[in-house]
């Protein structure tokens, strides 16, 4: 008698869900490798708040080494949000300076 594989039992793991890891892995590490790249570029224009930069760079280093792949994603998106946030203050600033 054939052995049935319920719909609930796991999927195994062959080499194209590997292959797909390791690619959503290399992505998120070229996203974070091209946030810490905007940092850098910001620190040497100054325009943008230094605590909003600051508070990136510890996401992206500190948080980053001890959290797993789904947590970096999190991280990911609160560092581009607070980027983003950071971007506007210095621009809003900018404006009312004239």
């Amino acid at each position: 008698m054939a052995k049935r594989h319920s719909a609930t039992s796991p999927r195994q793991t062959g080499p194209s869900a590997t292959h797909s890891y390791s690619k959503h892995a290399a992505s998120l590490l070229s996203q974070r490798d091209a946030l810490m790249a905007e940092i850098a570029i910001l620190r040497s224009r100054a325009k943008v708040p230094h605590s909003s930069i600051n508070k990136v760079g510890t996401l992206l280093t500190r948080y980053w080494s001890k959290a797993n792949w789904q947590t970096r994603e999190e991280i990911l998106r609160a560092a581009r949000w607070l980027l983003n946030v950071g971007k506007m203050q210095s621009l809003t600033s900018a404006t009312q300076v004239r």
